[in-house]
């Protein structure tokens, strides 16, 4: 080859002209593979060329770095200066990113306070503050959201595109007040119905809604009306009927008065800034007090408009109808003044009032349009369900149409929706459903973080085992909840989630509506967990399935009968204690014998002395410097009253005390008898006795 050209060798191994290391590319030469050593002059080498292109690629790797390193710190987290922390406390995961660390540095900084937790669980208002401050993070306790606060109106249905399309709407009047002070009477008396009867326990435990057309100054005008629940349960639900209405009417009772669910609903109509009617009901019973009822409704800041006052307040009954027409008047006349207006001429929009999953027609769902006209075949979108509107049902039977205030039930949705979400009519299905599917997952996010760390909380509170049980720490009871709507598994979920759980923690492992399976049982078995339904039936394929796996299936019509049953269960999983009971007091007022058999002469101030009972021999205490101590403590040998060897001494009497190891018995000895009893612990009292402070060293 000539000087200067260029030509790959073959492949080999060994020496070769050029000789030297091995496996090396030479230039020129027809010689096998060589590498450094005696080349012809004016030959080059693809060594230079080799080296030139790994820095290349050396260069080319750390201008990557470079570019991730940057991108990383673009979107790394900022650690908050200031932490606004509700007490149900966060996430460990949440907190980890609030404060722009690790879940392991967190994680170290508990277990250095003596804390053992998972990544998954969720730490206590105090445990958050304790993490930040070594953060050097300023923690501030958020304002705790109230049932007043769900009653206040957040969604807003118009927009300034409607303004030149309004039209008057009915009015939405939602019903509230105390437990059976006649609610659901009062609407079958306007309806001219029989609800109420069907009810179990006599009680509403579900938001009933309601068109109906009344008959006023010989003119027919349309109304709504929601029926809410007055047990103390069923917050939530009163609360969400406060913010969908125009106007509320608290009935109180004539022969009652104000209650507690009376002057939570009142609360809830002012939070949600509608005008309130009272409707003063039974008044035909025996001692009902109409003036009276005024005075304690005034003691609430609701005076009546006689008084000088702005709220109405009607006499009525249910049962006589009697006050009826001035009740509805008084309802239209309010509305006119409200100057209710909606654009039926848009896209539908509105709250999902009840929801609940009907054995035949499958997913349903009751509807109140607040805006807009909702039609067959429209594509809704309500919370993390969508669906084709199949079949809309009203008042009086089938719709093809709903405007705004009117109240639908609605088939075709593809799942049960939660009570309370705002529902909207989409451009198409695929649109509803890929919003739907956007919901359902941060939805499901919530939910397994919720349930992480198998459904605990970490607080100071529960860091201490249960040395009365055989399984160290918390107790934990599975429960799986089917109920027939979705506003009742919301109800049901949120009053037993406020029972005392220092001990006993409640573990949703399922809590939807619809009815008990077999699926449910599965569940309820491999978690060994009960499985609750609430006003719906249990086949006898699931009971008999239930029987065989040996999982406990139990049914309610009325909550509170429920939520008693579920406090006895977690109740029951508690370990007696053994505590020490006061039987009675006695004092020395004399002592008799001599050496080892002395006898002291008591009187009985407290209760009874009892033979066999254990005593304490208290000496000195008299004076304020001086402490009562303990010279003595165990069994009374001998009782005697005069001369009479005796069981037991009643207090006021005088008897004779001997103890075969003491007789060191001076005057003015006070002497208490005890027992000790085995008692079943309460959550009450494990609530009260778990409100302990613990310091933690550095």
């Amino acid at each position: 080859a000539r000087p200067g050209t260029f030509r790959r060798p073959a492949r080999g191994r060994g020496g070769g002209d050029a000789g030297g290391e091995s496996g090396g590319w030479k230039a020129g030469g027809d010689g096998p593979r060589g590498g450094r050593g005696g080349g012809k002059p004016g030959q080059k080498r693809y060594q230079p060329q080799q080296v030139q292109t790994v820095g290349a690629r050396r260069r080319g790797r750390e201008a990557k770095k470079e570019r991730l390193e940057a991108k990383r710190d673009a979107n790394k987290t900022e650690k908050a200066e200031i932490l606004e922390v509700g007490l149900e406390g966060m996430p460990l995961r949440d907190l980890a990113e609030a404060l722009a660390t690790t879940e392991a540095e967190v994680i170290k900084i508990l277990f250095m306070k003596g804390v053992m937790c998972s990544v998954t669980q969720t730490l206590d208002y105090d445990l958050v503050e304790m993490v930040a401050k070594e953060m050097e993070v300023e923690v501030l306790k958020a304002e705790e959201s109230s049932v007043e606060d769900q009653a206040r109106k957040t969604s807003e249905f118009e927009n300034m595109l409607d303004f030149d399309f309004m039209q008057p709407r009915p009015p939405v009047v939602t019903v509230m007040g105390h437990v059976d002070h006649g609610k659901t009477s009062l609407l079958d008396a306007i309806r001219q119905t029989r609800v109420a009867k069907g009810e179990a326990g006599g009680i509403t435990q579900a938001i009933g809604a309601y068109q109906v057309e009344v008959e006023v100054g010989g003119e027919l005008k349309t109304a709504t009306f929601l029926d809410t629940p007055g047990h103390e349960a069923f917050s939530a639900m009163r609360a969400r009927g406060a913010r969908v209405t125009d106007i509320v009417i608290i009935l109180v009772a004539a022969d009652d008065g104000v209650k507690p669910q009376t002057q939570e609903a009142i609360r809830h109509a002012q939070a949600a800034g509608v005008p309130i009617i009272v409707a003063i009901n039974k008044i035909d019973k025996e001692g009902a007090d109409v003036e009276r009822v005024k005075q304690m409704l005034a003691e609430v800041e609701l005076l009546p408009e006689e008084w000088g006052g702005s709220t109405p307040m009607i006499p009525v009954s249910a049962h006589t109808r009697q006050g009826i027409p001035e009740l509805l008047e008084t309802i239209l006349l309010v509305a006119e003044v409200e100057e209710l207006e909606a654009n039926p001429d848009r896209a539908a929009m509105g709250t999902v009032v009840e929801s609940y999953l009907d054995k035949a027609r499958g997913s349903t769902a009751t509807l109140l349009v607040q805006a807009g006209t909702l039609r067959l075949g429209d594509s809704v979108l309500a919370g993390d369900t969508y669906g084709k509107v199949r079949a809309m049902e009203g008042s009086n039977g089938p719709l093809e149409s709903a405007g705004p205030s009117a109240p639908v039930v609605v088939l075709g949705l593809s799942g049960v929706p939660l009570a309370g979400d705002t529902f909207e009519v989409c451009e198409s299905e695929s649109v509803a459903r890929n919003r739907a599917e956007e919901v359902a997952q941060k939805r499901r996010l919530a939910r397994l973080a919720d349930q992480a760390g198998g459904g605990s909380k970490v607080t100071l509170s529960n860091l201490t085992p249960d040395w009365n049980s055989n399984d160290p720490g918390l107790l934990k009871l599975n429960l799986i909840l089917k109920a027939d709507t979705s506003g009742s598994v919301e109800a049901i979920k949120a009053a037993l989630s406020s029972l005392p759980q220092t001990k006993v923690a409640l573990r949703f492992l399922m809590a939807q509506a619809g009815e008990v399976t077999v699926s449910d049982i599965d569940l309820a078995d491999a978690s060994e967990g009960i499985v609750f339904g609430f006003n719906n039936n249990v086949s006898e394929a699931c009971t008999a399935y239930a029987q065989k796996r040996g999982v406990e299936v139990r049914s309610y019509n009325v909550i509170y009968d429920l939520i008693d049953e579920v406090t006895a269960a977690m109740e029951g999983l508690l370990s007696p204690v053994t505590e020490k009971e006061t039987v009675g007091e006695a004092e020395v007022r004399a002592v008799f014998g001599s050496g080892s058999t002395r006898i002291a002469g008591c009187l009985v101030t407290e209760g009874k002395i009892v033979k066999g009972a254990t005593l304490q021999v208290m000496r000195g205490g008299k004076s304020e410097d001086s402490e009562a101590k303990v010279v003595y403590e165990g069994k009374i040998t001998s009782l005697r009253r005069i001369k009479d060897v005796v069981k037991e001494v009643e207090r006021g009497l005088e008897c004779g005390i001997a103890i075969k190891e003491f007789a060191d018995w001076k005057e003015g000895d006070k002497i208490i008898a005890y027992r000790m009893v085995e008692k079943m612990q309460t959550l009450d009292a494990i609530s009260a006795d778990g409100m302990q402070s613990v310091d933690f060293q550095d």
